[in-house]
């Protein structure tokens, strides 16, 4: 019996599972997948953001804030390696944002209206030394930029980090504390219930194995067939309003309503898709912070930036789709993407120094905020909608979440055990391990875990070794 069960092993279900554990729950995640961190975790940027374009008075906004105040040092502890060298939003005489802006001269001297928007926004979210920066300022910092390039912000807040060493290290924390993690446990709705204030979710991927000579058959053990807990927290991503809507159909009670619980919204899948090139050290190719655009309204725009490898990166894009799966390479935007690289990093042959793409879809819905709800009654949380900054906001979402799940369980006696905490292996361990692993798995505090994100794969893979040793060589 379990204190929480949590649905989804993203970077959001992860930082949650450890939250909970730390204060002493017992807990256990069950993810769908083989592997953790396989859907949007696997598939996002690397980049821990200053919730600039978060709306003032969001709840998203106010647990990025909460998440950015122990980010750098959550990385220092676990050994996981980070670049805080925040971000440079950039104007460019292609922008569109020229077009909506009357009576600005760029020749006066005078900074664009719209940069002293994300200047102001910055200050608000909390990032207090931003500052307003000229061409040559900015070419200072970023000689391998085009001339073209007018004047910008810089955000100092933001952190490159790699995004699946510090996902996975969430996950690792949880465990060397005893939280229970369990892959290939497909919960079926249909089969699971909440009766006498206890929830039985059953695994719908469950299978036996042939019979044996007794003619009886043996349980397949690599996952249970069910397991038990008295809260559940939804955090499946893309699919959790199907989640949802799923439970509360069936413990609706009678609720002519279709027994929704706390909070209604509906997934709206946004693809984003990225290219990925390879640059030689100190090449004319290499940048340090990540190129924004001036952000609109709707999206924050492509961005050019290099991870803790030295690779570069152009994307994601932001495209509505229906389907919550599809996650194939569309060859018209990698040529856009080609030319949008090309066009910043003008020494850039994005031909010839290409390496990898790859496509995520992040789950956002239909409303703007964060959609985290306590259904007291039915010992459920939902944490859905969390869109593109679950990584910078898990360790805000698992303070917050816990704070909720306190709410419907009793209070903890005091812990009389010291929280563990081993630090991660040296990145260099981990690329000799990933790279002898045929399935490109590492083993860290020894349990097997396969690497899920492309641009963690690409900067441990041979190819990029000389890239790895000058990114590491202070790990």
């Amino acid at each position: 019996m379990y204190d929480l069960i949590i649905i989804g092993g993203g970077v959001v279900g992860c930082a949650i599972l450890r939250a909970a554990t730390l204060q002493g729950y017992k807990c256990c995640l069950v993810e769908a997948q083989a592997d953790l961190l396989s859907q949007a975790s696997g598939s996002n940027s690397g980049i821990a953001c200053t919730g600039v374009d978060a709306t003032p008075g969001t709840l998203e906004r106010a647990l990025i804030r909460d998440a950015n105040s122990q980010f750098r040092i959550y990385c220092e502890e676990h050994n996981i390696p980070t670049r805080p060298c925040g971000s440079l939003v950039c104007l460019w005489p292609w922008d569109k944002v020229h077009e909506e802006t009357s009576g600005y001269n760029k020749h006066d001297g005078d900074h664009h209206p719209a940069l002293k928007t994300v200047l102001a926004e910055s200050h608000d979210a909390g990032d207090t030394h931003a500052s307003l920066l000229t061409q040559g300022q900015i070419l200072g910092m970023e000689p391998n930029l085009s001339s073209f390039v007018q004047s910008g912000c810089h955000i100092p807040g933001e952190i490159v980090v790699d995004p699946w060493l510090y996902s996975i290290s969430l996950a690792v924390h949880a465990r060397e504390n005893g939280a229970k993690i369990i892959n290939n446990f497909h919960v079926d709705p249909l089969q699971s219930s909440f009766r006498n204030g206890v929830w039985t979710m059953v695994n719908g991927n469950f299978q036996m194995s042939k019979p044996q000579e007794n003619n009886k058959p043996q349980e397949n053990n690599s996952a249970p067939k069910l397991v038990q807990g008295k809260v559940v927290v939804n955090a499946a991503g893309i699919f959790a309003d199907l989640l949802q809507r799923q439970f509360g159909a069936k413990n609706s009670n009678g609720n002519k309503k279709g027994g929704e619980f706390q909070g209604s919204w509906t997934a709206k899948p946004r693809r984003g898709q990225y290219r990925v090139y390879n640059t030689a050290p100190y090449s004319r190719t290499r940048i340090m912070h990540p190129i924004q655009p001036v952000p609109s309204q709707f999206t924050k725009g492509i961005f050019v930036f290099s991870t803790m490898y030295h690779q570069l990166v152009v994307g994601p894009t932001a495209l509505d789709q229906d389907s919550r799966t599809d996650r194939r390479i569309d060859q018209k935007v990698a040529k856009q993407l080609d030319a949008i690289a090309s066009r910043i990093i003008p020494e850039l042959d994005p031909e010839s120094a290409c390496v990898g793409e790859y496509v995520g879809i992040r789950p956002g819905t239909n409303q703007r905020d964060y959609q985290i709800h306590l259904d007291p009654a039915h010992q459920w949380i939902a944490v859905a909608g969390i869109r593109s900054t679950g990584l910078t906001a898990s360790l805000g979402i698992g303070n917050y979440v816990l704070r909720q799940l306190q709410c419907v369980l009793p209070p903890l006696p005091p812990k009389n055990v010291e929280t563990k905490l081993t630090p991660l292996p040296s990145v260099r361990e981990l690329q000799k391990e990933f790279q002898a692993s045929s399935a490109g798995h590492v083993t860290i505090h020894g349990h097997s875990y396969k690497v899920t994100h492309p641009l963690t794969k690409l900067g441990w893979s041979k190819r990029n070794t000389s890239g790895l040793e000058t990114a590491t060589s202070k790990l």
